[in-house]
């Protein structure tokens, strides 16, 4: 297990709708979610034994070709799982005793209930990142490539009315080809009214155009204007974008928005890097907003690049640490702030302080970048609300055909800190601000980062100004979760 890279993030986060992708690679992953807290737990299981996961491993009920995959059945899966749970779950101790394996059709089905019961200090589950996707689309997602419309959404509500948001459009995707635009409101699809439809032959329609299983054109509405024509097609996925400095009456400062942390955002934040470092900046501010976080060595190299070699020399990003069963690991995983990179190649900005923007979708391993920098003192202030809490991560561990996400370890930073299940806090809370392109020096996060140091002062009614300030309108709400996505009926795995 301990080959891979960890991986803290991607949360099912904030909603892009996905089109049948799927992806792997051997890294390690930092979920988006909870934190240790006390609450419900099941009864403990430590007197059960498994067979070693080793010896289940690959017996499939569709072998793949050119594997190491043999015919199997949908029992062995199954207890592929129930072993590879048993040995690196986190909580392994608190997976409920009394499931029913015939009651689950298929292993990811089976998978999804072998996870604690667990909930944090504010009554929410303490384990929400207990996930599974095809092998194919998480390959091709850790490869920056996607193949949906290129919309992330605001769902302000998901019941009629409803009322959703486009947030993000990414650049040379089907939607940015068709004009959509941050702001814009979705009113139709396919001809159906999606404010408003609630009949269950039309919400199928809307569920079919939302969560394609083919190329097929759907029309979209958008601000009750003429309808546009969109398929889902593949592009190439940009993390670090609109890079570019502000001038303010006390210096420079930078600018990045930085949406996911896949192996080719390394290059992509040392060029942003460099650009702001030969702009000599003085402060930086970066939109971390819909980071649901990724591959931590990047989010450790971000720190670095952030603070430089006198801030970090001697001091740890992030130290793992494992359950008693993998506890000899603890010792191996003091995660470096240079992550993959020698020091000596990666160029950096020696700042005291750095802000972020953030909202609960900014989870994960963009938390280890807050949680990292106040472990050595760095000043970070956080402008939105407050963020999503996951100081867990995981392993991928791909099975006949899918990768399976299990929290296997938490991490802590070089104070020891890292019990943040309910998320951080922000220093100023601000509604998310969809009136505005991000990067505008007049949208309501990055404004209020702005103002702030400058005077020390929040906004004292930022949900009202925010709201004022938009069209269509509405205040930032929690972006909703793949499953949350399905308006109605969610179809069956």
């Amino acid at each position: 297990m301990m080959t891979h890279f960890p991986l803290r993030g991607f949360c099912s986060p904030r909603v892009r709708i996905l089109w049948l992708v799927g992806l792997i690679i051997s890294m390690l992953v930092a979920g988006c979610g909870g934190g240790g807290g006390g609450g419900s737990v099941a009864t403990p299981n430590a007197g059960n034994s498994f067979a070693p996961s080793q010896n289940l491993a690959n017996l499939c009920v569709n072998p793949r070709t050119n594997t190491t995959e043999r015919q199997g059945t949908v029992a062995n899966e199954k207890a592929y799982l129930r072993s590879f749970i048993d040995e690196t779950y986190l909580w392994y101790r608190d997976v409920p005793t009394n499931l029913v394996e015939a009651n689950y059709p298929t292993a990811p089905a089976y998978f999804d209930v072998l996870k604690t019961n667990a909930i944090t200090a504010s009554g929410a589950p303490l384990d929400q990142f207990h996930w599974s996707q095809t092998t194919a689309s998480w390959q091709a997602q850790q490869a920056g490539q996607a193949s949906d419309y290129g919309i992330d959404w605001a769902a302000l509500a998901s019941r009629p009315p409803r009322n959703w948001l486009v947030t993000v459009v990414a650049p040379n995707s089907p939607a940015a080809l068709a004009g959509v635009k941050r702001g814009d409101k979705l009113t139709s699809i396919d001809g159906v009214d999606f404010v408003n439809d609630n009949t269950q032959a039309n919400v199928d329609i809307l569920n079919a155009a939302l969560f394609p299983t083919n190329s097929a054109v759907h029309s979209f509405g958008f601000n009750n204007a003429p309808a546009l024509a969109m398929s889902p097609a593949l592009y190439q996925v940009i993390t670090v974008q609109n890079v570019k400095t502000i001038p303010t009456a006390t210096g420079t400062v930078g600018y990045f928005t930085f949406d996911s942390q896949i192996a080719q955002s390394e290059q992509e934040l040392i060029d942003a890097v460099n650009q702001l470092k030969a702009a000599q900046i003085n402060d930086l501010v970066i939109d971390l907003r819909y980071n649901g976080g990724g591959l931590l060595y990047i989010a450790s190299e971000l720190a670095y690049m952030i603070a430089g070699p006198n801030a970090t020399g001697g001091k740890f990003f992030e130290q793992l640490q494992f359950n008693d069963k993998q506890s000899a690991y603890n010792v191996s995983y003091p995660f470096a702030f240079h992550g993959n990179m020698p020091a000596a190649a990666l160029p950096h900005l020696d700042l005291r302080h750095v802000t972020l923007l953030v909202t609960h979708s900014t989870a994960s391993a963009s938390e280890s970048v807050i949680n990292s920098l106040r472990g050595i003192d760095i000043s970070v202030d956080l402008m939105g609300t407050n963020t999503r809490g996951k100081p867990y991560g995981f392993y991928p561990q791909d099975n006949c055909g899918y990768t399976y996400f299990a929290i296997q370890f938490k991490g802590v930073n070089n104070k020891g800190f890292g019990d943040y299940a309910d998320g951080f806090a922000p220093t100023c809370v601000v509604a998310d601000d969809y009136s505005h392109a991000r990067g505008d020096s007049a949208e309501g996060l990055l404004r209020t980062a702005l103002s702030y140091r400058l005077t020390g002062v929040c906004p004292v009614n930022p949900s009202a100004q925010v709201l004022q300030a938009s069209s269509p309108g509405g205040i930032g709400v929690t972006p909703p979760t793949r499953s949350e996505l399905r308006l109605l009926n969610k179809p069956p795995r």
